[in-house]
């Protein structure tokens, strides 16, 4: 089966291969394709990654009509559909993705893929968390015609959170599945650490300006003064401001955002990660934090349900019952190791080849 993944930008703005002597996960997400995120899929299917801009104005393509179509494209707020994708008649299996800023173009060629070759499988996924597409959706209530249209030409729509699975079934009648998002699990394993080998250190994960990880400071501030020699951690994320009133008068350090591959080492190293977002997203926080045997509480994540069942919470959970969370686990090595071995365990599911097979399973 050759399989790619389809998104409307990249940062490289050129197609990605996979290869066994390079997989995504040990990637520059710069020059090459993310470690995380979708380049997952690609590396578990062994296959491409295709920005679509790419097709309309890459390097094959003539200049003079990449320059006519940018004009085209700023005076009409849409790429024209001239543009060949016969590229990928040699693919069976295509994963399209919807997001929010670039959806109109990507529903237009979801349709334009389906006329011109119509024997391709198409899975369509979103790459935003449900909870911030709701909010745009509360927000202007016509947009979400865009996504159920997007829904409506896909063979199978995929949602990467269990929980949401019969809200998106409301939505459309083609086939909706819930499928785990890869995992590169075997390379982020390596960088395990039992808890007698980790520090005291507090992690609040998570990008403030989205609703309440401010409450995470809370947790990890009222964590600190029932033990003192514990120091809070946050992490300074590029373009984006960090806001850390609730940690004032705390014993607390910024650090500087690091690659994936040193951020899974860095959280190795941390006793507890507090990530208090209720975006309903996948769970990325969660899955690294079991490869490297470090507990997150307070998500109401895919991973953080499926990982840590026992420390599940809603928008609705307290600090003060997540601090209660997070006492029992700094208190209690036994409890503390029990968890953990229910997430790696899980964790296993999520590996490329099990997650080969899952969507091999939906289109073979």
């Amino acid at each position: 089966m050759k399989f790619a993944v389809i998104e409307y930008s990249s940062k490289t703005k050129s197609i990605w291969r996979h290869t066994a002597e390079r997989p995504n996960y040990v990637c520059d997400p710069i020059h090459e394709i993310d470690p995380t995120s979708f380049g997952c899929y690609v590396s578990a299917l062994e296959g491409e990654h295709i920005p679509l801009t790419s097709l309309i104005v890459g390097k094959n393509v003539n200049p003079i009509v990449g320059i006519f179509r940018k004009i085209k494209k700023r005076l009409s707020g849409n790429w024209p559909l001239d543009y060949d994708i016969s590229y990928l008649k040699s693919f069976d299996v295509l994963l399209v993705v919807y997001q929010l800023s670039d959806g109109h173009e990507m529903l237009r060629f979801i349709k334009k893929l389906r006329t011109e070759h119509p024997s391709c499988k198409v899975l369509g996924v979103p790459t935003q968390p449900y909870g911030i597409l709701r909010e745009a959706w509360d927000a202007k209530p016509e947009s979400i015609t865009e996504i159920k249209q997007f829904m409506d030409q896909c063979d199978v729509f995929l949602t990467i959170v269990k929980r949401t699975l019969p809200i998106w079934k409301k939505m459309s009648s083609v086939n909706i599945q819930y499928v785990p998002q890869p995992y590169p699990v075997e390379y982020a394993c390596e960088k395990y650490r039992p808890r007698d080998k980790k520090s005291n250190i507090l992690f609040v994960a998570g990008v403030t300006g989205r609703d309440s990880i401010a409450k995470g400071q809370l947790v990890a501030v009222q964590l600190q003064k029932l033990f003192p020699t514990y120091r809070i951690q946050m992490a300074a994320v590029p373009g984006m401001e960090l806001d850390v009133k609730n940690l004032q008068g705390s014993s607390y350090d910024i650090i500087p955002f690091q690659p994936w591959q040193e951020h899974l080492s860095m959280l190795s190293r941390v006793a507890l990660i507090i990530n208090t977002d209720y975006t309903q997203t996948r769970g990325r926080v969660q899955a690294d934090s079991a490869a490297v045997g470090t507990p997150s509480i307070g998500a109401n994540s895919d991973a953080q349900d499926d990982l840590f069942p026992k420390l599940h919470a809603e928008r609705e959970t307290t600090v003060e019952q997540l601090v209660l969370q997070g006492k029992q686990l700094l208190n209690d090595s036994s409890y503390y190791n029990e968890i953990m071995q229910t997430a790696i365990k899980r964790l296993k599911e999520y590996d490329y080849k099990h997650s080969k097979k899952r969507i091999e399973d939906l289109v073979l």
